[in-house]
């Protein structure tokens, strides 16, 4: 990895992901309990997530019509500035928006965002192109997020002079880390002699149609989005509301399952990927669906939390093998597109996922993840099935 940093475009590109990730980290922790505070109840927030994460699927398709790969870095710039002025409004506004103000402002974050994190990859691959490079990408992305939730944890409740740190205060941290990102991307000089043309959306989709393996890793993405969203698409609001967690030790609690997660991952990339890429399925999504399924069989809390912390223990581990694998097999001249049809599909998974728990989550635990495990024994068949098709696809 210090050797990949010393190109400088790299370098200032990660050093971009830091900023990002650490601001979304920071956000995305505590931005469900922003909105409960400015009056919406977990039913309203769940729609009001969903429906953020189902524009933020329509804004891929514009994209994906509108932008090559030769535009790649104004397009995160772009996302980068819709955001800084998102969380502007939404910080001098805090307690005082209407409920559409507030769900606007949060369709434009999460649509900037997706597209935003999205074209990251893309823009790597103009630097660099790997499957370690994803995975580390994927990992500085987890611990940065990490760090953010850390310093929310830390910085929850605390007072200088008069001022409390609250949810709002976090916002403004996430602001200026997004302010920094920005102009780390600045710095990057791309060669801009290369040139990739439009591809047609209509074209590519008959190219894709016809690559068995591609199309059923979207499908199987599909899946998996919808089963990890139902179950802890608003995993803040379950440990609070749920599970009689308070906010600051749920904060706690995620920064540590991320911080072990993160661990994990990066021994699993090192040390303990098995060779058998069909076991590699099983350790990632077996004992998830277990989880989920105990938790519908024995609906406690104590269940609950335990089936959660299996879920973000194996959050970060094996990506090199369930998609990198697959993101890896496509043309760069394809890249930016099929990362677009791929954050497309995978948001429409998560938009459905947070729906489902938004009509769930007055039954309680036992139904928002006995669904998610039934939908999560589906993703792993399609995993296992991909693998086989792979296999065989080598051997040709």
């Amino acid at each position: 990895m210090k050797d990949l940093l010393k190109n400088k475009n790299l370098k200032y590109i990660f050093i971009m992901i830091i900023f990002f990730s650490i601001s979304f980290g920071l956000w995305n922790n505590f931005r469900l309990l922003w909105l409960e505070e400015n009056n919406l109840d977990p039913s309203e927030i769940s729609r009001v997530m969903s429906l953020a994460t189902f524009f933020g699927a329509i804004s891929i398709i514009f994209i994906s019509l509108k932008i090559s790969m030769t535009n790649i870095k104004k397009l995160v710039s772009t996302t980068l500035i819709i955001r800084i002025i998102s969380y502007l409004i939404l910080f001098i506004g805090y307690q005082h928006l209407p409920t559409r103000v507030i769900a606007i402002l949060f369709i434009f974050d999460i649509a900037s965002y997706t597209v935003g994190y999205l074209a990251i990859y893309p823009l790597i691959t103009r630097v660099i192109k790997n499957d370690k490079i994803y995975s580390y990408r994927k990992l500085t992305t987890y611990i940065c997020q990490d760090l953010g939730v850390l310093l929310g944890g830390i910085l929850l409740g605390f007072t200088i002079g008069n001022y409390i740190f609250d949810y709002n205060s976090f916002l403004l941290i996430a602001l200026i880390c997004l302010i920094i990102a920005f102009l780390s991307l600045s710095k990057i000089k791309l060669n801009e002699k290369i040139h990739y043309k439009s591809i047609s959306v209509k074209d590519y989709l008959k190219i894709l149609k016809k690559d068995k393996i591609d199309s059923l890793y979207l499908f199987y993405l599909f899946i998996g989005n919808i089963s990890y969203n139902c179950a802890l698409g608003v995993q803040m609001l379950i440990l609070t509301n749920i599970l009689d967690i308070s906010s600051k030790n749920a904060t706690f609690y995620f920064l540590f399952m991320g911080i072990i997660a993160d661990i994990f991952g990066i021994l699993a990339l090192k040390k303990l990927t098995p060779k058998n890429d069909y076991l590699t399925i099983l350790f990632k999504f077996g004992p998830r669906m277990l989880g989920y399924s105990l938790v519908f069989i024995f609906p406690t809390k104590e269940m609950t939390l335990i089936a959660i912390t299996i879920s973000l223990f194996l959050t970060t581990a094996y990506e090199d093998k369930t998609d990198a694998i697959y993101l890896n097999r496509i043309d760069t001249k394809y890249q930016l597109l099929f990362s677009n049809i791929r954050e497309l599909v995978g948001s429409l998974g998560n938009a459905i996922g947070l729906y489902l728990t938004g009509i769930l989550f007055i039954f309680g635990s036992k139904y928002i993840f006995g669904v998610a495990a039934l939908i999560g024994f589906i993703q792993i068949v399609l995993a296992i099935y991909l693998v086989y098709l792979r296999k065989n696809n080598d051997l040709q």
